[in-house]
């Protein structure tokens, strides 16, 4: 399997499209690392994305709070960040 860099209109197009699920009161299927670098999925709604000491984070309706550079997708949609993730995925 032959990869290839991502160049900068490729980030910028993916980075719109995830940024483009972050949709307050909408509910998503995201997926995520923890501190503890293990990956979850949850089925949450997301309440907004705020931004905090210049991090930004996605609260979620439970009042949890997901860093947004943690976060893998939103609703199938795959951060800039981590463009190897959806390979490994499966929603088994």
């Amino acid at each position: 399997m032959e990869t290839s860099p991502i160049t900068a209109p490729d980030f910028v197009a993916s980075d719109t499209l995830f940024r483009d699920a972050i949709i307050p009161g909408k509910f998503v299927r995201i997926e995520y690392l923890t501190d503890l670098n293990e990956f979850i999925k949850a089925d949450v709604t997301i309440k907004q994305l705020v931004q905090q000491d210049g991090t930004e984070w996605l609260e979620l309706a439970t009042g949890d709070k997901i860093a947004l550079d943690r976060v893998v997708s939103i609703s199938g949609n795959l951060s800039p960040r981590y463009p190897g993730y959806g390979n490994y995925s499966c929603d088994c």
